[in-house]
C-alpha cells in the first residue's frame, strides 16, 4: 500500500500538482513532512518561479 501512495504523490508533484494539494490528499500533518519526502521531485520550482517573476517585471517596465 505504501508503494501506491508514494507513486501517487510522486506523479502528482512531478506533473505540477501543488504540494499543498498533495499534503491534503496524503493526510500529512504538515507541508514540511511532505516536502522532506518529495522535495527531490521539485528541483525546478524556484527557478520556474524566478523566470515567471522576471518576465512579469520586464513586461511592467
Amino acid at each position: 500500500m505504501h508503494g501506491f501512495r508514494h507513486h501517487f504523490a510522486s506523479n502528482a508533484l512531478d506533473n505540477g500538482i501543488p504540494i499543498t494539494d498533495v499534503v491534503e490528499w496524503m493526510g500529512h500533518k504538515s507541508i514540511e513532512e511532505t516536502y522532506r519526502i518529495y522535495r527531490h521531485l521539485m528541483p525546478g520550482s524556484i527557478t520556474k518561479a524566478a523566470r515567471i517573476l522576471d518576465a512579469d517585471l520586464r513586461e511592467a517596465a
